[in-house]
């Protein structure tokens, strides 16, 4: 455990000082997010766009360093799944840099993850087994494809609730780093004993935090298409990893993925494209009814962590039940704002 802390606490520092680099070069290149490009920005003054890829770096960086000194810290995965990871978050990184750069069309922007997701599919990393909440664990081996499309489906839901999420401060990474924080702390208990893969969840959420230096409200640098990919995929990989711990991750990121897949229903029932962007996102309503952009924050940290806690202590049937009631409480709050804001 105490290597898990020290690992933490070095990619923590690793993102922080790297940061100090990488934000100056964005800058002088021209990644530059422009408040004036659309009416739903609510920064003020221009910010350095792209800010996140510094958690790749990162964590790739701390990786390196602890396989060559201390292997057996490594988590047990084949070369084919370390290429696989390697090359997918590339493919995000550059198609994130694209985005930033030139403004993409929102198909174009859907090449890069749908790539990224079937490079894992491929890898031999798939939701293989989830805990039934009656008893014992629903195995989708059975069925060849279903455990690719499950992975497919979850690993693309954890990409766009991240990127969606990403409309203020802070809100994706520190989102992002509570889920990594409670992998480890799943991970380091009897019943889910995993230390290395909660190693590798320890570097991430370092990496996390030590951005969100740079990037919680009033934040100097902004994640960008690629960062705020990347933290979903991660997310959702080390989810998997985990022993499928679909559950678990859907708790803490359950409000912000239930958020996207409401936005996205309503604009298909009003016959509006589910590209467009707006500001209908729950984030967006909780300061349009007053809320300040901390506080807005701070809400969606404190529902994900309490969420997450629940995880820890209850059994599947007690995590459906906090599922359904997050799902709910999602939906009714957003029909509460809305009409409040309709009048």
């Amino acid at each position: 455990m105490l290597s898990t802390i020290f690992a933490g606490i070095a990619a923590f520092a690793c993102s922080a000082l790297g940061a100090l680099g990488v934000l100056p070069l964005l800058r002088s290149h021209g990644f530059i997010d422009d408040p004036r490009a659309a009416s739903r920005k609510v920064h003020a003054r221009p910010i350095v766009l792209g800010g996140g890829i510094v958690i790749p770096l990162t964590l790739s960086a701390v990786l390196l360093v602890v396989a060559h000194t201390f292997p057996e810290l490594m988590p047990a995965l084949s070369i084919r799944k370390w290429l696989a990871l390697a090359a997918a978050t590339l493919l995000l990184m550059i198609g994130g840099a694209l985005d930033d750069k030139r403004q993409l069309p929102a198909p174009v922007q859907l090449i890069a993850p749908t790539l990224a997701s079937l490079l894992v599919v491929w890898s031999g990393i798939v939701v293989a087994r989830v805990t039934n909440p009656h008893g014992g664990v629903l195995e989708f081996g059975a069925v060849w494809w279903l455990p690719a499309v499950l992975t497919f489906v979850w690993l693309m839901a954890m990409m766009y609730g991240t990127k969606l999420l990403d409309g203020l401060d802070g809100l994706s990474t520190g989102l992002s780093a509570i889920g990594g924080l409670m992998i480890v702390a799943f991970t380091a208990t009897t019943r889910y004993y995993e230390p290395r893969i909660g190693f590798l969840a320890a570097i991430f959420a370092g990496a996390c935090l030590g951005f969100l230096i740079y990037n919680f409200h009033p934040a100097r640098a902004f994640l960008g298409e690629g960062g705020s990919l990347f933290l979903g995929f991660f997310l959702g990989i080390l989810a998997i990893l985990s022993g499928s711990k679909i559950a678990t991750t859907l708790l803490v990121m359950g409000l912000p993925v239930f958020d996207v897949v409401r936005v996205m229903i309503v604009r298909a029932v009003t016959r509006q494209s589910i590209f467009r962007g707006d500001q209908s996102h729950f984030h967006y309503l909780l300061l349009r009814s007053g809320l300040s952009h901390r506080a807005a924050v701070l809400s969606y940290y404190a529902v994900g962590f309490f969420a997450g806690l629940t995880a820890l202590i209850l059994q599947s049937t007690g995590k459906l039940i906090v599922l359904i009631g997050l799902l709910l409480c999602t939906l009714m709050t957003s029909i509460i704002l809305e009409a409040r804001l309709r009048r």
